[in-house]
């Protein structure tokens, strides 16, 4: 159905009934109020004769920055609603770029925006927070046995410091992603062999001599064929797997799973299987990296794995 004139959407919207009830919400952070202008409980009339309404979001007293949903309304059908949610997280994301700001999108799902009717009534909300503290005594004593430990190389240090600066991210998706980079310096990838060497210098050769491609085309087909002298990282991961995690059975198929999976988000956008649940499988490769720092360092977490 095609849309009326801004000026009759705007009244069949305020109208509350059943011809618009759906909209879409996303969830934004920044830095600061003062890098969006201080934009709060501002509404937006949109050419399209939809609205949009910005309003603060809750903050829990261990995060930073400020938080803001964004709600776009006026919708026939969830199709558009979402449709309309995803052209406002893009126009979000490109006026940071524009405005040279920091900004993040918080995921619900594997999209940004939620769809939701607004003729449902919300109900009756509540809301709290709650985290384990530990004693001081506690700390400081890890802290005194940790030093004891001898210094390790600095990809398995860079490994680590990407595992645990991952547990601060705030989106599940990013939280993820750099859960499962942290694998990548600990696969160091090891030559082939003589005999792989040979056939893919004869395949460089037989490259060099083709008629009909740019000298820049060769080149980079030769720097990419070069590189399969060496094991994958997938190839990596699986053969430091059996090291690492040696006796079980299960997790080169979990930890195979988590790198798949991280590809597709950095390739598609999202997963092709929409009910995989993000935070889940960040806490199994969390639990797979705990293990394997554990017998690199010989050291008994605290926490367990």
């Amino acid at each position: 159905m095609p849309r009326k004139q801004p000026n009759e959407e705007r009244k069949l919207i305020l109208a509350c009934d059943q011809r618009r009830k759906y909209g879409a919400r996303l969830t934004f952070e920044v830095q600061r109020a003062e890098d969006i202008g201080k934009l709060e409980n501002v509404s937006l009339l949109i050419e399209d004769g939809t609205l949009a309404t910005i309003e603060p979001g809750r903050v829990c007293s261990w995060e930073s920055g400020k938080r803001y949903n964004i709600e776009v309304i006026g919708f026939p059908n969830a199709s558009d609603a979402e449709d309309a949610g995803m052209r406002m997280a893009q126009a979000l994301l490109v006026t940071a770029i524009s405005l040279n700001i920091g900004m993040r999108l918080n995921y619900h799902s594997h999209e940004p925006p939620t769809v939701f009717d607004r003729t449902v009534s919300k109900g009756f909300e509540m809301w709290s927070e709650g985290f384990a503290s530990r004693p001081q005594d506690v700390v400081l004593r890890e802290l005194t046995q940790a030093l004891s430990v001898p210094l390790k190389d600095r990809r398995l240090l860079l490994s680590i410091e990407l595992f645990v600066a991952s547990a601060l991210e705030s989106n599940d998706r990013a939280k993820f992603v750099m859960a499962v980079s942290a694998l990548e310096p600990l696969a160091e990838q090891l030559d082939l062999g003589t005999e792989v060497a040979i056939v893919i210098d004869n395949l460089a050769q037989h490259l060099t001599d083709a008629q009909g491609l740019s000298d820049d085309l060769k080149c980079s087909l030769r720097g990419r064929l070069l590189r399969l002298k060496q094991e994958s990282v997938r190839q990596a991961l699986k053969r430091l797997c059996a090291v690492w995690l040696s006796g079980d059975q299960d997790a080169w198929r979990k930890l195979d799973k988590a790198y798949a999976l991280r590809s597709e988000l950095l390739h598609e956008g999202r997963p092709s299987d929409l009910d995989i649940i993000i935070s889940e499988e960040s806490h199994t490769i969390s639990n797979l990296l705990r293990r394997i720092y554990q017998q690199a360092f010989g050291y008994n977490f605290r926490a367990g794995c």
